[in-house]
């Protein structure tokens, strides 16, 4: 909470199909990659909320097309907890490589390099 209780004030008060749910990392960067209609945003919570990523109440979210259900959000082989998924997404977003080039990324979003 409060996360649930917008996402299903936001899909009618039930959630959304399994196979469109968050469950894994990696199946979302991929679909991001190839579908340039699958558009995500990388959130603030993804450098500070290990909890996202648990689904702590015990939801029942269903059954993707593959049979497998849907739980806990599926991490990187990198990562062996939420909380290390979030230490190193923070580590990252801290180093010297995004520093160099932050203001690249702010140009193409807020500045002179928008479409």
């Amino acid at each position: 909470e409060p996360m649930t209780t917008m996402f299903l004030a936001l899909q009618g008060g039930k959630f959304d199909h399994p196979n469109r749910l968050f469950s894994s990392i990696a199946l979302s960067w991929k679909n991001c990659q190839r579908d340039t209609s699958d558009v995500k945003e990388l959130i603030p919570e993804f450098f500070f909320l290990p909890e996202m990523l648990v689904n702590t109440n015990n939801y029942r979210l269903g059954r993707q097309e593959d049979g497998s259900s849907v739980g806990d959000v599926e991490l990187p082989p990198w990562a062996n907890s939420p909380e290390e998924f979030i230490r190193i997404n923070r580590m990252a977003l801290e180093s010297e490589f995004v520093s160099c080039q932050l203001h690249q990324w702010i140009d193409l979003i807020f500045g002179y390099k928008q479409r």
